[in-house]
């Protein structure tokens, strides 16, 4: 697994961030979080694309693996009464060894074109109802799909860090109810993080070095979800499946332009 990343760029090129830098991504961290809590979706892609600004890749990922997984842990806590933990240990079975594999090859995937891939198919599975029960039908149909969508998510993590839009139609798709949902999802995007952080720790990359902005971060992530969840309860099951709809749209055309612009 070592020799993958050493294929790639040597981690540490940045140690430290400004000020100024911190404020913007505790600002992103904050408003993503929020975002997150009452869409569904969201705010992981855009704190990545504001730690893209300054930061390298390989440290991007990482540094947002951590702070997401206390935007994802935190947001589950508070909606614990409504996770579907059966739903959570299928997607997570697999994680780790498809993360494995994603690890070893992570130097072969242009990345742009695998992110326009995952945004172009996000677009279709939420606007072509029928073409995401097929996929569903392919992975096995129903709850079993889980197992599959599971390990293609962590093989995809560690190259592109941005799956998120892929994969939450078939959850919502499987869990028509808004808190059961964004609860879900929350908790099997949790164990997704995790498993890229013990990845990427296990190939050297020195957490420890981006301290201030992990706290940041996690801080303004905690805050911006307990906001969040707040507005979340008080929402319909018919604007929510509005709002999810327009919010992944709208991410998934960001990420083409910026991949296609790149």
């Amino acid at each position: 697994m070592r020799i993958a990343f050493e294929a790639l760029e040597p981690f540490g090129v940045r140690k430290v961030v400004s000020g100024v830098e911190l404020l913007v991504v505790g600002l992103a961290a904050l408003f993503g979080s929020a975002i997150t809590a009452v869409a569904g979706l969201g705010g992981g892609i855009l704190l990545l694309s504001v730690l893209l600004q300054f930061l390298d890749p390989l440290e991007a990922i990482p540094i947002h693996a951590v702070i997401q997984l206390a935007s994802n842990s935190s947001r589950g806590l508070i909606l614990r009464r409504d996770v579907d933990w059966g739903v959570v240990g299928r997607f997570s079975l697999l994680l780790l060894p498809s993360g494995v594999l994603g690890l070893l090859v992570a130097g072969a995937f242009p990345v742009n074109a695998g992110r326009i891939f995952i945004a172009l198919f996000a677009l279709i599975l939420v606007w072509w109802p029928q073409g995401l029960a097929k996929i569903s039908s392919v992975l096995g149909g129903g709850r079993r799909s889980f197992f599959a969508l599971g390990s293609i998510a962590g093989f995809l993590n560690i190259p592109f860090g941005v799956t998120g839009p892929a994969i939450a139609p078939v959850f919502r798709r499987e869990l028509p109810v808004r808190t059961a949902m964004v609860a879900t999802f929350a908790m099997a995007q949790t164990f997704g993080h995790l498993a890229k952080i013990v990845l990427f720790a296990g190939n050297g990359f020195a957490y420890g070095d981006q301290l201030g902005l992990v706290a940041v971060g996690v801080t303004s992530v905690v805050v911006g979800t307990w906001c969040g969840t707040r507005v979340l309860k008080k929402l319909s099951e018919v604007f929510f499946g509005h709002l999810f709809r327009i919010a992944l749209t709208a991410i998934t055309l960001r990420v083409l332009l910026v991949a296609i612009v790149d």
